[in-house]
C-alpha cells in the first residue's frame, strides 16, 4: 500500500437533494443532506470498507466519487486530478479507471444480452475492444478471471445463479482494467455461503491486478474480512475512521460500538460475556437533522455540547479517528 500519495481523496464532500412539495410538486419545502462534509482518502492497493445504517449517505458518496451524481460541494482528487467540476465529456476518460460492482447482481445486467457481450460491451462503448479476435480473447479472459467457463458466455442472465451473475458483474468492471472499484455492498443479496467465495474472488483479484476498492456494506462482519480501514458513517457524516484492526479491537464512537455488538458470535460462550448495546429509537430524518451530533438522541453517553455542536473528526489514537466529544 502506499502512503506517500492517495488514489482518491475526498475533502468537505456535500451532495444535497431539493424536496420538492406544493399543489403541483413545484416548491421546493426542504433539502436533504444525502452527504455532509465527508472527508477521507483512499491509497492504492487498499481497501476501504464503508459501512452503516441504510440511508446513512455510503452509495450516495460512492456516487459522487464517480460523478454519477451533481455534488453540492467540496473536493474530489483521483489519481491526482481534481474531478469535482468536470462534465461528462471530460469525465469519461476517467471512466475507465473508476468503475462500480452493483449490490442487485440481476438488475445491474441486461436480460436480453448475452454475458460476452455485456462483459465486452465497456470496450466497445471506450473504443478498446481491437479486432474481433483481440475482442472474444479478452471477454474469454475476464470470464476465467472470475471462474467461469468460457461457454456460459453465450447464455443470458437468468440462466445463472446470483452468485454467478455477481461474477458476471465483476468481470465487467474489471473490463477496462480500472485502478479504483467501487463494490456498492456486492454480497448483500447472496446466500450466506455464496457470500464468502466472491469476498475470497475480490481479494484474489485485487491481489493479482493490484486493485483498490471502495467497499460498501451493512454487515461489518462482511468488511472485517476484506478490509484494510474502516469508515463509519451516519447520517451523512463519518463519526469514525480507523485501521481494521484498530476498529474491531477498540471502537471508540458509541454508534460503532452499537452496530459491533450486533455482530453476531459463534461462541455461545463469548457471546454470553461481552455487552450489547441496544441502540434506542429510530435513524433521524436527513430533512430534519438533530442539531449537534445527529447520533445525540440515541447515545446513552450524550452529554449537553452534543446537542450543541458537531464534534470534528480528530485523532484519538495513531490513524484512529472519532468525531466524538467524549475524546475532544
Amino acid at each position: 500500500m502506499n502512503e506517500t500519495e492517495p488514489l482518491l481523496s475526498v475533502e468537505d464532500l456535500r451532495v444535497e437533494f431539493p424536496v420538492k412539495g406544493g399543489l403541483l410538486g413545484g416548491r421546493q419545502t426542504g433539502t436533504v443532506k444525502a452527504v455532509d462534509g465527508v472527508s477521507f482518502q483512499v491509497h492504492s492497493g487498499e481497501t476501504l470498507g464503508v459501512v452503516g445504517e441504510s440511508g446513512c449517505g455510503k452509495t450516495t458518496t460512492a456516487l459522487a466519487i464517480l460523478r454519477m451524481v451533481d455534488i453540492t460541494s467540496g473536493r474530489i482528487v483521483f489519481d491526482r486530478q481534481e474531478i469535482s467540476s468536470l462534465d461528462r465529456r471530460a469525465m469519461r476518460p476517467l471512466r475507465r479507471k473508476m468503475q462500480m460492482v452493483y449490490q442487485d447482481p440481476f438488475g445491474a445486467l441486461d436480460p436480453r444480452m448475452r454475458v460476452r457481450a455485456i462483459i465486452g460491451e465497456p470496450l466497445i462503448a471506450h473504443g478498446v475492444s481491437g479486432d474481433r479476435s483481440r475482442y472474444e480473447e479478452r471477454v474469454s479472459e475476464l470470464l476465467e478471471m472470475v471462474g467461469l467457463d468460457q461457454s456460459m458466455g453465450q447464455r443470458y442472465p437468468h440462466e445463472f445463479s446470483g452468485g454467478q451473475r455477481q461474477r458476471i458483474g465483476i468481470a465487467r468492471a474489471l473490463a477496462l482494467q480500472p485502478s479504483l472499484v467501487v463494490c456498492d455492498e456486492p454480497v448483500s443479496a447472496l446466500d450466506v455461503s455464496i457470500q464468502a467465495q466472491i469476498i475470497n474472488l475480490l481479494e484474489t483479484l485485487q491481489g493479482e491486478l493490484g486493485l483498490t476498492y471502495l467497499f460498501i456494506a451493512h454487515d461489518l462482519s462482511v468488511v472485517q474480512h476484506i478490509s484494510d480501514r474502516v469508515m463509519v458513517m451516519y447520517l451523512g457524516k463519518v463519526v469514525e475512521i480507523a485501521k481494521r484492526s484498530d476498529l474491531y479491537r477498540d471502537p471508540k464512537h458509541p454508534y460503532t460500538k452499537a452496530l459491533l455488538s450486533a455482530v453476531p458470535i459463534p461462541s455461545p460462550d463469548e457471546e454470553a460475556k461481552r455487552d450489547v448495546v441496544i441502540l434506542e429509537g429510530e435513524v433521524p430524518s436527513p430533512l430534519n437533522p438533530p442539531s449537534g451530533c445527529p447520533f445525540h438522541p440515541r447515545c446513552s453517553f450524550a452529554v449537553p455540547a452534543c446537542s450543541e455542536v458537531m464534534p470534528d473528526l480528530s485523532e484519538a489514537s495513531d490513524g484512529h479517528k472519532v468525531a466524538c466529544h467524549l475524546y475532544v
